[in-house]
């Protein structure tokens, strides 16, 4: 295929695209890469690279030992200065732009399929946007989330994916921006029942990375019982992106109940 620019809706589409995958699925041979490839005529090589280059301006990459271009295209830099400034409604539009054009070549996108899973017959506007970018934002802070714990709870060991939680520390609600929303830093891997007592405030993760049980949890009160089993031990921390202390602190004062 011969050399061309990327275009801006190009790019866009690129960048929805982007963080719906894991790491690990960013390749030539990937077939949302290749779908993607052959709905803008272009080599799921030149795909793939774009999505590398995309990568290299993520503030909350996760270390995969590859890198895109030192020097990419500026549009690989501007989208995320776009999204990061609060632009969330831009990143609904390039991800409905993404699905219409896998439509429109009568292609499929597994990767879109949590996202619109229910929601295809909702009209568009606020409440179908909201959904989307809530969507995509988890699918994101999951990924990275399971990168960095290498699939495993933090505090557990548990490996099945179906029972990890991409758990926020500070809540998604009180977050002051995409960055801290989206941060690996912001995020323990906790098994089902784990991240639900640390959404309630039934345990926390202290600034040293120990385990704190509430008061308020009964040692023989089954199954909450088994968290008294992991009080004071500590977390099993990540490979990079180590919880936020501050973050931690916050859990800690406004979360908790101690």
């Amino acid at each position: 295929m011969p050399r061309r620019n990327w275009t801006p809706e190009e790019t866009h589409m690129a960048f929805a695209l982007y963080l719906l995958l894991e790491p690990s699925q960013i390749s030539k041979t990937n077939a949302d890469v290749i779908s993607f490839a052959n709905a803008i005529g272009r080599s799921p090589s030149s795909v793939a690279l774009k999505l590398w280059n995309i990568s290299a301006y993520d503030l909350n990459r996760v270390e995969t030992g590859r890198v895109g271009m030192r020097h990419g295209n500026k549009l690989d830099r501007l989208v995320w200065e776009e999204y990061n400034e609060g632009g969330e409604d831009f990143l609904a539009a390039s991800v409905d732009q993404l699905k219409e054009t896998a439509t429109k070549h009568r292609l499929e996108f597994k990767a879109l399929k949590p996202v619109y899973a229910e929601i295809d017959s909702t009209p568009v506007g606020k409440e179908r946007t909201a959904t989307v970018k809530q969507r995509v934002n988890q699918r994101y802070f999951r990924n990275s989330l399971l990168k960095v714990y290498e699939g495993r709870c933090c505090i557990t060991g548990i490996s099945a994916p179906n029972l990890l939680i991409a758990s926020h520390i500070k809540p998604w609600a009180f977050s002051d921006n995409a960055t801290e929303k989206l941060s690996p830093t912001n995020g323990l891997l906790l098994n089902a029942l784990h991240d639900r007592a640390f959404d309630q405030g039934l345990m926390t993760v202290t600034p040293d990375y120990r385990i704190h049980v509430s008061k308020y949890v009964k040692h023989n009160q089954d199954p909450l019982g088994w968290l008294w089993q992991f009080d004071k031990q500590e977390i099993s921390l990540p490979k990079s992106h180590a919880p936020n202390k501050e973050l931690l602190l916050y859990h800690n004062d406004e979360v908790f109940k101690g």
